[in-house]
Parts: structure tokens; C-alpha cells; sequence
């Protein structure tokens, strides 16, 4: 059976749940114990975020709601029981970073290890690049995929979602920062796609990438206390007489050259070492607030919320179904197939931005952004992520554009005094959250006209 050409966005008779899914539906937390409470005081959906992509709910749809209820709830409990699997990827990482000799891996590194005083900001994307190293082979991660596959092709095959000869298919991807990725194919006894591929987002759990960021840590440490001076002086030389000029360009080889004395000093100091492991720890922790699975759930659908309309033809790939329990989400897959992109999903509307495209490339495919890792509150600007209210009147402002400056500013500042005194005057609904969009969108106007704001006397 072939119903390649299933249109997700316009299908919407799926039954759907609310409570978490709502809640993360309203507003962005940056507190991650709070997403993690969330999933165990709204006990009734078991940490089920969002529904099933509609292509693959048709293939086991029945006339019963209660049926379809049912099979949803067992496909669900199916990607779940598959990325447990998947999850076992993570814990072998760690045997194999136990596992390792330091000197191979840390002087390999030493370049990048130097920006940690040079670039600090840069301290969770070098971590991330050393703990890929753990990355078990191919062969090994093909094992995984292909025993997580047989599990679901039982299971689908039991729901009804395929026949005897249909089977899953699942490759591995790639990692981010916080999650692995396999492409997810249901196909026919010819090999053909049943439904469009998907993407099984298999979340790495807070406390396997703890253990992987801790464990790399001391391999950084055994590897500062055992090696001697002179042989690390010999060793920094060579190695940044040999980077490449765009790891190292060459005017800034003396800054990295003394960065990695400083660092080899301080790791030999007692007090000084734990204060170096403890900034290389709480940076890459403070990660887990805008990457894992409940940030990134919460994102995903405060997105899909507020943009109002469906994903399928828009600059985001569209993410269906996450479960923040079981470290588990499923997307669609990237690729010329899906309709082409008419709609650009504006963060900087809803108060974010995303912090990683600019250095990861790999997050856009196809013209799609595929990873919402990362996606973070403009600073200054978190109100918008928590009220409707101040995003909607902070976009409307914003919107309102001439021809000349001079008239944008004019327009701006008349439809900014006539708000000011609704509100003021508590004639317009919600008049606190106006006002508080009315603050946010000072920026909008000009400092040379701030003074013919209604506000002005009161300011000043």
C-alpha cells in the first residue's frame, strides 16, 4: 500500500490529549526540574507530549474512538520501548570513555581545550565534540538500530499498522548535543515507502550525559597530573605548530600556546584544579536548560503553538510526538519529498532566538531547521515567552512599516499613545500585559522620538 502523498498538515481528525501538551503549549520555562515535575503531576499522559503524525495514524484508523485510542496509546508505548534500545547507545559510550587511555584523546584536542580561556562561551560545544569520541562503531550502532526495528515491525504488525510482508527499517543519523537520530521507514514487501520516512529522536537522559561530562573530566584530569612539564611543553608546541590556521590562526598561536600553560598550571594546583573542572562543569550543565528532552519538548510546542498554523510547509521540520518520561520524540524527515517551504517561522516574534544554527550548519536540511536544541529567551525579553498578551500587541508594533523611517516611527508612536491610554485608563482587556508589551516595545521607537511617548512626563 502506497500513501506517500498524505498530507499531514491538513488531516485533523486524531484524537489528541491535553494537559502537559497544553501547558507546554503557553509559555517557555528555562527551569528544567520544573519541565521534569510537570511530566509527573500530569500522571494521566505518562510523559506524552503532542500525537502521533496523522500519515501514520491512518494506517491502523478505525471508525471506534475508543480503538483508535487504544492503538494510539500501544504505538506510542512501542517508540517508547524501542528507544530503550536506543538508550543503550548512551550507556556504552560510557564504558568506552572508561575505557580510554587520555593521552590520544586530550592531546588531540589541546587547540580546542585552549579557547576555554579564550572563549568560554565555547566550553559546551567542546565537550560535546570530545564526548563524540566515545561514539561506539558503524557496526555497533547499526546493531542497535536494527534490534530497535524488529521490536517496533513486531509491534506495529500486532496494532495493524502493517501487513506480514511490510517491515521497519531504522539507520542512524547523527548526534546532537543532547539526543541521537535514526531514520524511521515503513515499507512494503517491495522496499517502498508505506508512509513518508520519519525520525526516531532518541534524547540522551540528564544523567547519562552527566556521567559522560564527568568521566571526560577526569580523563582531562589524569591526563594534566600524570604528563611532565617538559614533555607538555614539547607536546602544545608541536601540536600548534601543526593546527590548521582555522583552529589556530597563526597571529593568536602564542594566546593559545599560554592558554595551555595556564591550564596545565592550574589543574597541578590543588584549588585552583576544581575551580577549572567545576566552569567546565557548570557550563555544560547549564546546557540542559535549552537541550534534552523536556526543554526541547516544551520549545517544540510553544513554537508550533504560537505560530497558528501547520508545520509541514514551514522553515521548521515538523516534531509530532515527544514523551519526556522516555527520552523519546518523533519527526519528520527532511527532505525534497515534503512540500516546499512558504512560511518562515519568525523566533525573534516570540521573544527566542536559536543559538546553535549559527555554528552547527548541520541543524538546517533541506531548508528546514531539523534540531530545536538550543532555541533560547532573547535576554530582555522572557515576558514574550510567557504571555500571549505582550507577544501579540510587541508583534503588531513591530509590524507596522512604511516607506520612509520618519513615518514608520510616526505610525508606531500614535498606535503606541493610543494603547497606553486604553490601558491606562483600563478600557482594553489584560490593560497589565499591554502595558507590559507597551515597555518591551520601547526598543521599536527610535531614542530621538522616545519623548513624544504618551508616557514621557511620567518617565522622566
Amino acid at each position: 500500500m502506497q500513501i506517500n502523498n498524505f498530507d499531514n498538515g491538513r488531516y485533523s481528525s486524531i484524537p489528541n490529549f491535553g494537559g502537559l501538551t497544553g501547558i507546554m503549549n503557553k509559555r517557555i520555562s528555562t527551569n528544567p526540574n520544573y519541565l521534569e515535575q510537570l511530566s509527573w503531576v500530569y500522571s494521566r499522559e505518562q510523559g506524552s507530549v503532542g500525537s502521533l503524525p496523522k500519515d501514520m495514524f491512518e494506517l491502523f484508523r478505525t471508525t471506534s474512538r475508543e480503538s483508535n485510542a487504544l492503538k494510539i496509546k500501544m504505538v506510542k508505548e512501542a517508540l517508547n520501548d524501542a528507544n530503550a534500545i536506543l538508550a543503550g547507545i548512551e550507556e556504552l559510550k560510557i564504558k568506552i570513555a572508561r575505557d580510554m587511555k587520555p593521552n590520544g584523546l586530550i592531546n588531540q584536542f589541546l587547540p580546542k581545550i585552549a579557547k576555554i580561556n579564550i572563549q568560554p562561551e565555547r566550553i559546551p560545544r567542546i565537550i560535546i565534540e570530545m564526548r563524540k569520541r566515545f561514539t561506539p562503531d558503524k557496526s555497533v550502532l547499526a546493531d542497535f538500530a536494527n534490534r530497535a526495528a524488529a521490536l517496533l515491525e513486531k509491534r506495529f504488525k500486532e496494532i495493524g499498522m502493517l501487513s506480514e510482508t511490510d517491515g521497519v527499517k531504522l539507520t542512524y543519523l547523527d548526534q546532537g548535543k543532547y539526543k541521537n537520530t535514526f531514520k524511521m521507514q515503513l515499507l512494503d514487501k517491495e522496499g517502498k515507502d508505506i508512509i513518508h520516512p520519519k525520525v526516531i529522536l532518541s534524547f540522551k537522559s540528564q544523567k547519562s550525559a552527566m556521567e559522560q561530562t564527568n568521566v571526560l573530566l577526569g580523563l582531562m584530569k589524569t591526563y594534566f597530573q600524570n604528563i611532565k612539564a617538559k614533555e607538555y611543553l614539547e607536546i602544545v608546541t608541536n601540536v600548534l605548530d601543526h593546527a590548521s590556521h582555522k583552529v589556530v590562526p597563526p597571529e593568536q598561536k602564542d594566546i593559545y600556546k599560554k592558554s595551555l600553560l595556564e591550564i596545565y598550571s592550574k589543574v597541578k594546583t590543588k584549588n585552583e584544579e576544581q575551580k577549572f573542572l567545576d566552569l567546565i562543569k557548570n557550563a555544560t550543565f547549564d546546557e540542559i536548560r535549552f537541550n534534552g528532552v523536556g526543554p526541547e519538548s516544551n520549545i517544540i510546542r510553544f513554537i508550533k503553538h504560537s505560530a497558528g498554523h501547520p508545520m509541514a510547509s514551514s522553515d521548521y521540520i515538523d516534531v509530532f510526538y515527544l514523551n519526556t518520561l522516555n527520552n523519546v520524540g518523533l519527526s519528520e524527515f527532511s527532505d525534497t519529498a515534503l512540500p516546499p517551504v512558504t512560511k518562515r517561522i519568525n523566533l525573534y516574534k516570540y521573544g527566542l532566538f536559536h543559538g546553535d544554527l549559527r555554528l552547527n550548519k548541520n541543524n538546517v536540511v533541506g531548508e528546514r531547521v531539523i534540531d530545536y536544541g538550543g532555541i533560547k529567551p532573547l535576554r530582555g525579553m522572557s515576558e514574550l515567552t510567557q504571555s500571549s498578551i505582550v507577544r501579540r500587541y510587541y508583534h503588531k508594533i513591530s509590524q507596522i512599516c512604511e516607506k520612509s523611517e520618519e513615518k514608520t516611527q510616526q505610525r508606531r508612536i500614535a498606535y503606541w499613545n493610543a494603547l497606553y491610554r486604553r490601558a491606562i485608563n483600563g478600557t482594553i482587556p489584560n490593560h497589565n500585559d499591554v502595558l507590559l508589551a507597551l515597555e518591551k516595545s520601547r526598543s521599536l521607537i527610535d531614542d530621538k522620538y522616545l519623548e513624544l511617548l504618551a508616557d514621557a512626563d511620567t518617565v522622566l
